[in-house]
């Protein structure tokens, strides 16, 4: 519409250029990401662009789309820690948690920065220097612990709601790899939510389980593809 202010446009994709497989920025991030063992992540090319040259350079953007495996992959052969700045007024926040799940399962470490009212990272980067950026994100939050609290304040005292908010807490826990860290989380989150750890223990397995026999029956699929395609 004539008048609007786009924050950033997207380039269609090619032979070339797959957005599914590339990032915004890690050509010149990668060297940073590995020394600094960490990789920031924002939405746009315009906060990539104005974070580099406040000296901030271990930061890639998905170009707006939800992180794909080949992109978490990617990002995974450098760090397996990621911290993901949210815009202070981003109402996309919530939209965004389900896909951040993908990130667990890939067995990274996700920390989350939400940033003042009103600022991007592209606004915050130009108005503050590199050591006021990297001062800020230190007041990061662990991702388990970010979304139950957003959720909780979302959920107040709606049983409905609640019950919902602890089945996507159960989900996110559940794709993680390591069973000391999903200890850890059901032990933190059960104190969170006022539940039995037990309950939380008893709804991990379940996920897990109904997981493993989904990978399994789509690697049967696969195997039965390959044959008819081999005969």
């Amino acid at each position: 519409n004539k008048g609007v202010k786009v924050k950033y446009v997207n380039s269609p994709e090619s032979d070339i250029y797959k957005k599914s497989n590339e990032l915004y920025g890690i050509y010149f991030a990668k060297q940073a990401i590995v020394k600094q063992d960490r990789c920031f992540l924002v939405e746009g090319y315009t906060d990539v662009i104005s974070m580099h040259q406040s000296g901030v350079e271990n930061v890639v953007s998905s170009s707006g789309t939800a992180l794909t495996p080949g992109q978490i992959k990617l990002i995974h052969r450098f760090t397996n820690n990621m911290t993901i700045l949210y815009d202070g007024d981003s109402a996309g926040i919530k939209a965004s948690l389900r896909g951040i799940d993908m990130l667990l399962e890939e067995g990274m470490n996700i920390k989350v920065c939400l940033l003042p009212d009103g600022e991007d990272p592209d606004s915050f980067a130009r108005s503050h220097s590199a050591e006021e950026v990297r001062e800020y994100i230190e007041h990061e939050t662990d991702f388990i612990r970010f979304k139950t609290n957003l959720l909780m304040e979302d959920a107040g005292k709606d049983p409905i709601k609640r019950a919902e908010l602890i089945g996507s807490i159960v989900q996110s826990i559940s794709v993680i790899p390591e069973a000391i860290v999903r200890d850890v989380y059901i032990k933190e989150c059960a104190q969170l939510l006022h539940v039995e750890d037990r309950l939380l223990v008893s709804e991990v397995a379940k996920r897990r389980e109904q997981q493993a026999e989904s990978k399994a029956a789509q690697a049967e699929r696969e195997r039965q593809r390959a044959q008819r395609q081999a005969e």
